[in-house]
């Protein structure tokens, strides 16, 4: 027991050089560094149910902590919790400070950015205000448009009571732009003042509503199509395939009792298709009745003709099939020995077609002895690009073997 005590000082100092060794080599091996977090969500604990913070000087704050090296790379926001207690407090203006709470050992806070924040609380109050829809751009010439119709004459806002105080209505915005069709589409809400201005803080229950606009035609304008006028026919073998108009309507005004003469359509000066081939692009003026106008466009569309080659096919049956590259002292047997081949294409060109300007043929160079299945090219001797063939059968099969030695005769 003396000895105990005489030796106490001696136990405690060993004690505490081997802490301070154990420390060292911890620090040496897994040093402290500096990390900051930014976009900590900034929370408000303690707030009464009937009450609201609102006018917050910061939603989320910046930290700068210090870790051991081995955690650095792990760090996430999650990791801590930034918020300011509320509890107690009542409807006013404050500032309190950023409180931190640690979830992970080992995580040292060394700077809160920012330390306090100012903030307002009211109490929750919420009432019906009347809903207004703006209409944004004009529908198509001729056009107008009618009162919005929102699906609810009214919706619910709620938030801090200075700002449901102020509040005069939801206000939702739709675009008629062009619209030649009454629109409908769903639009969404916000609060605003009795001078325009949105108040922020606020909800709006429900936050998006179904409007309608009436779109309607002015009286003494009409819509109509054109209609191209179109004469005479495409070049033998050819037709017409596209017909396009801009625009594809045109709006006249007038004398109401005058537009109402006017047929379903309008039509442009005649066309002549006669031996056309490819495309036509053309400034074409339209027949105006007398007493009406257009209303804004000139007197002429665009129109735009594509005519192209009538397409046709023809069958050749039996076609021989030629064995080209054969060696010196090999024969070939084929299997089948003809083919049928469907040639497709331009109706003038394949009609002209005969069967001596088609040649099929496979190529046997460099082929040893054996059987081999090939597909057969075709050749044709007229000078057309734009048609294509398919073969029946596809391929075929090749035997390659030595030519039979004659027989000697004494």
């Amino acid at each position: 027991m003396r000895w105990a005590r005489e030796n106490m000082g001696l136990a405690l100092l060993a004690f505490g050089l081997a802490f301070a060794l154990w420390a060292a080599a911890v620090w040496e091996e897994n040093p402290p560094v500096e990390r900051s977090l930014t976009d900590v969500p900034l929370a408000f604990q303690g707030l009464a149910s009937d009450h609201v913070v609102f006018e917050r000087s910061a939603e989320r704050v910046r930290l700068r902590l210090r870790v051991p090296r081995a955690m650095e790379g792990t760090i996430v926001p999650q990791d801590v919790e930034a918020f300011v207690n509320v509890s107690g407090l009542g409807e006013g203006a404050y500032e309190r400070p950023v409180q931190i709470r640690v979830h992970r050992r080992s995580i040292q806070i060394l700077e809160v950015d920012p330390p306090a924040v100012r903030f307002r609380l009211e109490r929750v109050e919420s009432r019906e205000v009347p809903v207004s829809i703006q209409i944004l751009g004009q529908p198509a010439i001729g056009y107008q448009a009618g009162t919005p119709l929102p699906a609810l004459p009214q919706v619910r806002v709620t938030g801090p009571r200075s700002r449901i105080a102020v509040a005069a209505m939801a206000v939702g915005r739709i675009r008629v732009e062009g619209a030649r069709q009454s629109v409908e589409t769903e639009v969404a809400l916000e609060a605003v003042d009795s001078e325009g201005r949105v108040l922020t803080e606020v909800q709006v229950e429900p936050a998006r509503i179904t409007v309608t606009v009436p779109i309607e035609q002015r009286l003494g304008f009409r819509e109509l199509p054109v209609r191209v006028n179109l004469r005479g026919r495409p070049a033998r073998g050819y037709q017409l395939t596209e017909i396009a108009v801009d625009p594809p309507t045109v709006t006249l005004t007038g004398d109401p009792r005058r537009l109402e003469e006017v047929g379903s359509y309008l039509s442009t000066e005649p066309i002549d298709l006669s031996e056309a081939r490819g495309e036509l692009i053309a400034e074409v003026p339209l027949v105006l009745p007398p007493g009406v106008a257009l209303v804004g466009a000139p007197n002429q569309v665009e129109v735009r003709l594509r005519v192209e080659p009538i397409l046709s096919t023809q069958v050749f049956q039996q076609v021989p099939v030629v064995v080209e590259g054969l060696r010196p002292g090999m024969i070939a047997r084929l299997s089948p020995e003809t083919v049928d081949v469907i040639v497709r294409g331009p109706l003038l060109y394949v009609e002209s077609l005969q069967p001596d300007q088609l040649r099929v043929w496979v190529e046997v160079r460099d082929l040893e002895r054996g059987t081999y299945t090939l597909t057969p090219t075709v050749i044709l001797s007229a000078t057309v690009t734009n048609l294509s063939w398919t073969l029946i059968p596809p391929s075929l099969q090749v035997t390659l073997m030595p030519a039979p030695t004659p027989t000697r005769t004494r």
